[in-house]
């Protein structure tokens, strides 16, 4: 039997979400959520050093997953680009921050095993959140041109008519 729907449309709600899993973007949401989730069991096991860092983190990134997956920016009426700005501000604090927090617990608590395992894992966050901001700034770059060539085609349009 031939299959006569287009491969580039999603068929149900269900490929769509698992298409997006598969993107870059959703590649790097999944590994910030394991390492935070990883992160926050560590360092809540030896009870020491910052644990509201790692928490926050994955709740943002849970949260930002969610409305890519299910593609909520169209069902919610959000602005692409203004969306990537809070994404961009989630990337750059939460790097900055698992960075910091992480250096300093290391710092402190370098006999606990627990504590340096999350904290080691804190610094490969930080890692993957630093990637996720550079290839946001790429996409809101991206967006800018797209936007700026789609309004000189309306100038131009509204010029001949």
């Amino acid at each position: 039997m031939v299959d006569t729907k287009e491969d580039n449309q999603p068929r149900s709600a269900t490929e769509q979400n698992t298409k997006f899993i598969w993107s870059p973007k959703g590649m790097i949401l999944a590994l910030e959520i394991a390492l935070c989730t990883i992160m926050t069991i560590c360092k809540a096991v030896s009870f020491e050093c910052y644990l509201w860092g790692c928490i926050t983190e994955l709740v943002w990134a849970i949260l930002i997953f969610i409305i890519y997956a299910m593609d909520l920016l169209t069902h919610l009426y959000l602005s692409l680009m203004y969306f990537q700005w809070l994404d961009l501000f989630r990337a750059i604090t939460g790097s900055v921050l698992l960075f910091v927090t992480s250096l300093i617990c290391l710092r402190w608590g370098w006999e606990i095993s627990g504590e340096v395992a999350g904290s080691i894992f804190g610094l490969l966050a930080a890692a993957a959140l630093g990637y996720d901001a550079f290839g946001i700034i790429k996409r809101i770059k991206h967006l800018k041109q797209e936007e700026a060539t789609l309004t000189a085609n309306v100038m131009v349009e509204n010029v001949v008519h």
